[in-house]
């Protein structure tokens, strides 16, 4: 659920003072296509305030407009929410990190962290899916349904305020930003009701693996692999442990980076028991290596910049067991090795810049190299006080790329790097 932050506070003291609002009942629960809240109902006070979230979406600097990748991922998303389809309206976003949601108004983000992370079309159709179940099933208005019948008003109040701020984290316009407002959330949540939170997230893990369940039926009716949901979250689990800070390897993996439900294990079980209930078998690997194939054709012209996004995150270890997943097949070999080199040369530890090098040189047999790539091979030897080297690498930059508009820097270095001076050149890559 997405909403803007600086609505949050009026919608949250109507709930704090337990004002009656309508909430259809459980039986009910459940959407159906074109269906529109009851009126003063708590769904349309969220739905007008998601309208605003939506605006903002919509004309968000973030905001990815490439007319392929859109018709792209819209197809994908009509194909699992079916007659639905109607209901939804999607926005790619330029955003690192793992992450889609769908407001119950149907306004839905996608973020390139996903796009990036996914292997295979079948893996961000589950997402999808699993986003389109909490929409179509109704899990917002249950969580406040469940918790007002066990608790009060105010308690039930918190729920809400819990959803709400993670999606208005969601919909910030950056990830400092976001941070700011979930701790902003976290004490509204605190001065209602600490006690309630528990049963929040006991529950919350209920709706996830619904979500999980009822994400990949629709996927796999809409003719995706129903293990595709499985692989997904595994990747997930194993990015975390990748990490290159301790607390992050340590921490359960969330489904978003802002979500409050930890991926476990035992989810990925259920949704193979899923599977294998509704008689599909695992894709062969010549088989899943195709549909591999397929995907990278359909997102390699965003690949660059989606990986030089993600090494912004400065957690290089996760980038990189990224970029090696993406190497399985031995596609991009130029590319990634580049970004590989880059993640190392950005970390600096022990032996990485060793490694810069090693990938950068390998990159460079390959024809999908960047332009880039003599001039970052030329600053990572110089770091390594290899001056002939160095000088060998920025010479074959302006030699190849003569009309560059970082020339006039790299012929300072060497200048620089000849005299025995120290100097260093401006990273203008990220």
């Amino acid at each position: 659920m997405l909403i803007s932050a600086n609505r949050l506070s009026g919608l949250v003291a109507v709930l704090m003072l337990g004002t009656a609002l309508p909430v259809m009942a459980a039986d009910d629960i459940r959407r159906q296509p074109g269906q529109q809240p009851e009126a003063n109902s708590l769904e349309q006070s969220i739905w007008e305030e998601t309208r605003k979230s939506e605006r903002a979406a919509r004309t968000s600097g973030e905001r990815n407009h490439d007319p392929e990748l859109n018709a792209y991922l819209k197809g994908i998303l009509d194909k699992v929410s079916g007659e639905y389809k109607g209901d939804l309206r999607l926005y790619v976003m330029n955003r690192p990190f793992f992450n889609a949601s769908m407001a119950p108004n149907g306004y839905t983000e996608v973020w390139t962290g996903l796009l990036l992370r996914a292997q295979t079309e079948d893996e961000v159709a589950f997402v999808m899916g699993h986003e389109f179940a909490h929409f179509r099933q109704n899990h917002s208005i249950r969580a406040f349904e469940n918790v007002k019948a066990n608790q009060n008003a105010a308690t039930a109040a918190t729920i809400v305020i819990a959803v709400v701020g993670a999606g208005a984290a969601a919909n910030a316009g950056s990830y400092s930003a976001a941070r700011d407002i979930s701790n902003l959330t976290r004490g509204l949540v605190d001065a209602v009701y600490l006690g309630s939170i528990a049963a929040y997230f006991g529950y919350s893990r209920e709706t996830e693996e619904d979500a999980d369940l009822h994400g990949g039926e629709v996927a796999h009716l809409a003719g995706y692999d129903p293990y595709a949901g499985a692989r997904i979250w595994r990747f997930l689990l194993d990015e975390t442990a990748a990490s290159d800070y301790e607390r992050t390897r340590r921490s359960p993996s969330r489904i978003n980076i802002f979500g409050s439900h930890p991926l476990e294990i035992d989810r990925i079980s259920a949704i193979e028991s899923a599977a294998k209930k509704r008689g599909a078998t695992p894709l062969s690997d010549e088989d899943l290596k195709q549909q591999r194939l397929t995907y990278r054709q359909n997102i390699r012209p965003y690949l660059a910049q989606w990986l030089r996004d993600d090494l912004r995150r400065q957690d290089y270890g996760q980038t990189l067991f990224i970029i090696e997943r993406l190497s399985i097949d031995n596609q991009d070999q130029g590319l990634l090795n580049f970004y590989a080199a880059e993640a190392y040369r950005l970390r600096g530890k022990g032996d990485d810049l060793t490694k810069a090098v090693t990938h950068y040189q390998t990159a460079l047999t390959f024809e999908d190299a960047p332009a880039t790539t003599w001039r970052q091979l030329g600053d990572v030897y110089r770091r390594l006080e290899s001056t002939d080297d160095a000088l060998m690498a920025f010479g074959r930059y302006i030699t190849l790329h003569p009309d560059a508009e970082d020339v006039w820097m790299v012929e300072d270095q060497m200048t620089a790097l000849k005299s025995g001076a120290t100097a260093s050149v401006p990273d203008n890559h990220l």
